[in-house]
C-alpha cells in the first residue's frame, strides 16, 4: 500500500493544529461531539488528502499512540475484550486500507460516529438527493468554484518576501481600481491574480506566510464576489463570498470574516432572503463590531430588517452604525486596503437613503441621497465608487417619485443615463427598473433602452453561461 509522504504528513498535522487551537480558543470550554466532528471536517477541507479517518483522530489532537491508548481504555470502561490493536493496523487504516467489521464497529464507538463518516463505507444516496442538480459550469461559475475548492485543499509551502510583497501590493491595487474602473476586465484579472496566490500556497512557505498568502487569496474572493454581483450573478457571487470567509478564517483574520459575511448578506438582500441578510450581518459583527466594517455591517442590517417591517429595530442599526464609525480605530482591510473594501461617509449616506426608503420614509431619503452625492462629487476622485454614486442617484429618483414629484426624478435620472455600458451595474438596472411604471413619456423609454444594454448582457455575452 502507498504511505502518505512525510511532507503532506506533516502539512496534515500543522493544518489540524492551528484549526483546532482557534475553535477551542473560541469556545472557553472542552468542546462537545459536534464541534470535534466540525474540526475534523475542516481539517478534512484543508488536507482532503488526508483520510476522514485520519482527520478525526487530528480533530481530537491525539497522537497514533494516544488514539490506541484511548481505544484500550474505551474498552475497558464499557467491559469490552481488548484487542490486540498495533500502530501499525492504524496507521494502515488512515492510509486507506479498511478493518473488519469488528474493528469498524469498535472505532465508530470510539469517535462517535458512523462507518460512512469514518470514510469505511459508502454513502448510496442519490446524487440529486444529496445535492441540487447544477446547470454546467461557465467562467464566472467556474472560477468560483476554483476559489470555493481551493479553499478546501490549501497546504503550507514557502516563497520568497518580495514575491509576497509584490502579490500584497497588486491585490491593494485591483481593490483601488475596483471604485472607478469597469468590473469585467477587472474580473479576469483578479482570476489570474488569485491564480498566482494559490500556486503560491503550493509551494513551500513559512506559517506567517501563508497566513499572508490565504488572507490575499481570500480578499480576492470577495472582490470576485463584488464583481460578479455587479454582473448579475449572485449564485457564484455568494459562493466566492463564501470561499472568502473560509480563507479568513484559515488566516485568523476577523475584518476578512467580518467583510465576507455582509458580501453574503448584500447578495440576500438583492435575493430578497432578509432575514439570511439579517443573519449574516448579524454574524459578521461577531468578528467586525468597529470602524467602517461595523458601520457597514450595521447598515446592511438597518435595510434588511426595515424591509422586514421591523422598523424599531432598523432605527437602532442606523444609530449603532453610526456609533460604530465614530469608534473607529482603523484596520487592514477597510483602511488600509481600502477601495471597493473602504466604507466611507459617501456609501453609509447612501445605504442610509436607501435604508429610509424601505422605511417609507422618501424626505430623509432624498436627504440622505444628496448627501452622498455631494460626499462623492466634493471628494478624492481615486474615492469616487461610480457604482454607489450612480444607486445613490437612482435611489434618489425613486425617493422623489414616492413624494410625487416626478420632475425631481427625472433631475436625478438623467445624469445616470450617460453611464457606458460596462459600468451599468444589474442592481443599478434593478434599481431604475422599478422606476419606470412611475414615468412616462420619452424618459420612460430611454430607461427601457438603459436597463436593456448594460454589464450583464456585456458579461453574458463575453462568458457565456455554461460555456467552458
Amino acid at each position: 500500500m502507498t504511505q502518505p509522504s512525510r511532507g503532506g504528513d506533516r502539512s496534515a498535522i500543522q493544518c489540524a493544529a492551528i484549526i483546532r487551537e482557534r475553535t477551542l480558543a473560541s469556545l472557553g470550554e472542552p468542546p462537545t461531539t459536534a464541534v470535534t466532528h466540525q474540526i475534523a471536517e475542516e481539517i478534512h477541507v484543508c488536507c482532503p488528502q488526508a483520510s476522514r479517518f485520519k482527520c478525526l483522530r487530528l480533530a481530537h489532537g491525539w497522537t497514533v499512540e494516544e488514539a490506541i491508548e484511548r481505544f484500550h481504555a474505551m474498552c475497558d470502561r464499557e467491559q469490552i475484550k481488548r484487542r490486540g490493536l498495533t500502530e501499525r493496523s492504524w496507521r494502515e487504516w488512515e492510509a486507506g486500507a479498511r478493518p473488519d467489521r469488528d474493528y469498524t464497529d469498535l472505532l465508530c464507538r470510539l469517535f462517535e460516529t458512523g462507518p460512512v463518516q469514518l470514510g469505511f463505507a459508502r454513502d448510496y444516496t442519490p446524487e440529486d438527493l444529496r445535492r441540487p442538480r447544477e446547470a454546467g459550469p461557465d467562467p464566472i461559475s467556474a472560477a468560483a468554484m476554483e476559489a470555493s475548492d481551493h479553499a478546501e485543499r490549501v497546504e503550507t509551502s514557502e516563497i520568497g518576501d518580495s514575491t509576497l510583497e509584490r502579490l500584497r501590493t497588486q491585490v491593494i491595487w485591483v481593490a483601488r481600481r475596483y471604485v472607478w474602473e469597469a468590473p469585467l476586465p477587472l474580473f479576469v484579472e483578479m482570476r489570474a491574480l488569485q491564480e498566482q496566490t494559490r500556486r503560491a500556497l503550493e509551494r513551500r512557505i513559512h506559517p506567517i506566510q501563508a497566513g499572508e498568502l490565504y488572507f490575499l487569496t481570500g480578499a480576492l474572493c470577495g472582490l470576485m464576489a463584488n464583481a460578479s454581483m455587479d454582473m448579475g450573478r449572485r449564485v457564484p457571487a455568494d459562493t466566492l463570498a463564501r470561499a472568502a470567509w473560509t480563507y479568513g478564517r484559515i488566516a485568523g483574520h476577523q475584518s476578512l470574516m467580518g467583510w465576507a459575511r455582509g458580501m453574503q448578506a448584500s447578495v440576500a438582500l438583492w435575493d430578497r432572503r432578509y432575514e439570511d441578510a439579517a443573519g449574516y450581518a448579524r454574524d459578521g459583527l461577531a468578528h467586525l463590531a468597529r470602524g467602517q466594517g461595523g458601520a457597514r455591517l450595521h447598515m446592511l442590517r438597518a435595510r434588511a430588517t426595515a424591509m422586514l417591517g421591523r422598523t424599531a429595530e432598523a432605527e437602532r442599526e442606523l444609530t449603532m452604525a453610526l456609533e460604530a464609525r465614530e469608534a473607529d480605530s482603523g484596520d487592514e482591510l477597510h483602511d488600509g486596503f481600502a477601495g471597493e473594501f473602504a466604507f466611507r461617509p459617501a456609501k453609509h449616506a447612501y445605504y442610509a437613503a436607501v435604508t429610509r426608503l424601505h422605511l417609507g420614509q422618501p424626505a430623509p431619503a432624498i436627504q440622505e441621497a444628496r448627501t452622498a452625492l455631494d460626499l462623492y462629487a466634493t471628494g478624492d476622485p481615486q474615492h469616487r465608487s461610480y457604482g454607489c454614486e450612480a444607486m445613490a442617484g437612482a435611489h434618489l429618483a425613486v425617493a422623489h417619485l414616492m413624494e410625487d414629484d416626478p420632475d425631481g426624478a427625472e433631475e436625478a435620472l438623467t445624469p445616470l443615463l450617460d453611464l457606458p455600458p460596462e459600468r451599468r451595474i444589474d442592481s443599478l438596472a434593478e434599481t431604475l427598473g422599478s422606476t419606470r411604471k412611475l414615468l412616462g413619456g420619452r424618459l420612460a423609454s430611454r430607461l427601457d433602452g438603459f436597463c436593456a444594454v448594460g454589464l450583464p448582457q456585456s458579461a453574458a455575452r463575453a462568458l457565456p453561461e455554461g460555456s467552458g
